[in-house]
């Protein structure tokens, strides 16, 4: 009976909330590519990746941006990250205000500043990091820089600013990407020769110009948040790992072999003056996907958690009263 209470504890805990059930005991030390999450840089166009986390891990990178390798920025769930020298060594840099997890991340190619954003809003600081500043209050969600124009998405709507997010006005300004596909929102896009790809939280969508836009069979389910045009076909980042989509071909849709299937990709960057050098974003866990999904509400008293957790106690107090009572008729 001794050896019953600990297990009937645990199952207990577990029904109560304490402890997650499935927890697992595989430590970050043990994942075969040493981390969780990682940023990832390809020198050929994406066939071949290398990881950039490998001796620093991290849990789950958001956003990665790197103009001007080997300078390598990484938002991530354990604060801004910066390598000058391709992931051999990080530093944790950024304001304290900006919050622990670092949602965003952009380094102006033009003149070195940078653009990143947490929980405590967005900060621009110039290439020598000597002050941050914050230049909007709401937590960013995603960010898009083409030359001297930011787009952001926060919490509150869109933001743009046209001189390079020293200032940011409300509102899109016309620049937000294709609204709907197929009564989803848009999540990535890009163009392939003749072919539109966009991305949502349900999957790859495709047209050819003129056509209507059908799914990308294959990627039914997936949230699709980067779509990437290389010279070998498209790149879809998805919440399942990186495929490579080249339509027409008798295998049109395969994952990419040196990044984990089960890692989610988040963004990509590459470099103005490189085309063929790529970097993404990865995590185990699938990306937040806006608009954010409300918290599940709590389970109100006696609800079927409430019956488990009394009637487990119950049932605790009564082998703890046999155990006591056989330990007192062995004296």
């Amino acid at each position: 009976m001794r050896r019953v209470l600990p297990v009937l504890l645990t199952v207990l805990l577990v029904l109560a909330g304490v402890l997650p059930a499935g927890t697992s005991t595989i430590t970050a030390a043990a994942h075969p590519h040493g981390n969780w999450g990682s940023a990832y840089r390809s020198v050929d166009g994406g066939r071949i990746w290398f990881d950039l986390n490998r001796l620093h891990p991290v849990g789950t990178v958001f956003d990665v941006s790197a103009p001007s390798p080997p300078r390598v920025w990484e938002a991530t769930d354990r604060g801004l990250l910066r390598s000058d020298d391709l992931g051999n060594g990080w530093a944790r840099v950024g304001p304290a205000a900006i919050g622990e997890r670092v949602r965003v991340v952009s380094e102006d190619p033009a003149d070195g500043s940078v653009l990143a954003g947490g929980s405590g809003g967005l900060f621009r600081a110039p290439s020598d990091l000597s002050r941050w500043d914050r230049v909007l209050p709401a937590e960013p969600l995603s960010l898009t820089r083409t030359g001297g124009t930011v787009l952001v998405r926060s919490d509150r709507g869109w933001h743009h600013s046209g001189d390079g997010g020293r200032t940011f006005e409300n509102g899109a300004a016309g620049l937000a990407p294709v609204g709907e596909v197929a009564g989803r929102p848009v999540l990535a896009t890009a163009r392939l020769d003749d072919l539109d790809v966009a991305g949502t939280a349900d999957g790859a969508y495709a047209k050819t110009r003129g056509g209507t836009y059908r799914v990308v069979p294959g990627t039914e389910g997936l949230a699709v948040t980067v779509a990437l045009a290389t010279e070998d076909g498209m790149l879809l980042g998805t919440s399942r790992g990186l495929l490579r989509f080249r339509p027409g071909t008798p295998d049109p849709l395969v994952p990419e072999q040196d990044i984990p299937p089960f890692l989610a990709i988040g963004a990509v960057e590459v470099p103005a003056d490189r085309p063929d050098e790529l970097f993404i974003a990865t995590s185990i866990t699938p990306y937040p996907l806006p608009p954010a999904v409300p918290a599940a509400a709590r389970p109100e008293p006696g609800g079927v958690p409430g019956v488990l957790w009394i009637g487990g106690i119950a049932v605790l107090i009564v082998v703890a009263g046999l155990v006591g009572g056989r330990a007192r008729r062995r004296r």
